[in-house]
């Protein structure tokens, strides 16, 4: 071999020479490092096959808007052959609404200075239930027959729900300028009367407790006040515990068709007659009725009606006595000055017949039978 080259081609043959001169102990370590290669990559594990590609799959399709058909188990169509559904999730009738779950207590505007100390000097405390809108309605009634609030011995006020942004800058004035308007947490409707009542039972319970007597009436009736102080008085009534006066009604039926005013549905009251009720437009509670009608209304299932439900199903859960008296006309009557003298109260009364009834009232001229 030639000293000058180390490389020996295929064949025996030698190998072109490299550039310049290469010593042999340069190729004897190039050797070592080529051998120490080979055999560090016999020993690595043999790479993984390489994996295939998945195969495309179409895209999820959108979920489906949710159904408002009735449940499987309130349709006409049988369900399903083998259901995996387990019992807990079948379908369940609505569950009827209860008083708690909808009333909210406390006032906007509680005027607790209306019933100073507690209503002790009070002979009666007279509670007018009033749409927000109604404001001709509250002044007529201010100009007539509100005006026995002036007296020591009786209190008025009217009491409003909730009510609508727009009239709420028109009720601020009002109140302002009268400092009359109770105002309750719920919102103002007709399905809410309910709500309504229970508001003014609440102020009463609250501010006016020690009051004796309790009259709840509407912005459309016109009241005897002077005839309803010696109503109370009568030797018979005055000291009746426990009882509410009116025109009561005895075995009415529900209304179950939904184009009624009064409809009222099985699932708030599921009887088939009301139990007594004195009708709505005005009815008078001895004042330890207040509190137990309270207590006992969160417990049970919201009636729309609040006639029925305060005088029928509360007074009757508590044992209250309901006293029918027929001077409580709650209609409308012919405006007669001796009807007016002897009723109670009068009904579907608008804000200008007011006047024309306080007038008859006052009227001193014509002579009524006794």
């Amino acid at each position: 071999m030639d000293k000058k080259s180390c490389v020996v081609g295929a064949g025996g043959e030698r190998a072109p020479p490299m550039l310049g001169p290469v010593r042999r102990s340069h190729c004897a370590a190039l050797a070592a490092v080529g051998a120490l290669l080979l055999l560090l990559l016999a020993r690595l594990p043999p790479a993984p096959p390489r994996p295939r590609p998945a195969p495309l799959r179409p895209a999820p399709a959108p979920p489906a808007p949710r159904s408002t058909a009735p449940p499987a188990a309130n349709r006409t169509a049988a369900p399903p052959a083998a259901s995996t559904a387990p019992a807990s999730t079948a379908a369940r009738g609505p569950r009827p609404v209860l008083v708690r779950d909808v009333y909210v207590a406390g006032h906007a505007r509680p005027h607790a200075e209306l019933c100073p100390a507690l209503g002790a000097r009070l002979r009666l405390l007279v509670l007018v239930s009033s749409a927000p809108a109604h404001a001709a309605a509250r002044d007529a009634v201010r100009l007539t027959w509100g005006h026995y609030a002036a007296r020591a011995d009786v209190a008025l006020a009217f009491v409003l729900g909730a009510p609508p942004p727009a009239l709420r800058a028109a009720l601020d004035a009002e109140d302002a300028l009268y400092g009359d308007v109770i105002e309750g947490r719920s919102v103002d409707s007709y399905s809410n009367l309910t709500l309504k009542t229970l508001s003014m039972l609440e102020w009463a319970d609250t501010y006016c407790p020690r009051a004796p007597r309790l009259l709840k009436t509407d912005d459309d009736m016109f009241i005897n006040v002077p005839r309803l102080l010696q109503f109370a008085a009568d030797p018979k009534r005055a000291n009746a515990t426990r009882t509410i006066w009116g025109k009561v009604m005895r075995r009415s039926l529900p209304k179950r068709t939904m184009k009624s005013k009064y409809y009222v549905s099985p699932l708030q009251f599921p009887g088939r007659v009301f139990p007594d009720f004195a009708t709505g437009p005005a009815y008078l509670l001895t004042g330890d009725c207040v509190r137990p009608l309270l207590t006992a209304a969160p417990r049970e299932r919201y009636v729309r009606l609040e006639d029925v439900f305060v005088t029928g199903v509360l007074a009757a859960r508590l044992g209250l006595r309901r006293a029918h008296a027929p001077e409580f006309y709650n209609k409308r009557v012919a405006a007669h000055p001796c009807a007016v003298q002897r009723g109670l109260a009068i009904h579907m009364v608008r804000y200008h017949e007011q006047f024309d009834l306080w007038r008859k009232l006052l009227d001193g001229k014509t002579k009524c039978a006794s």
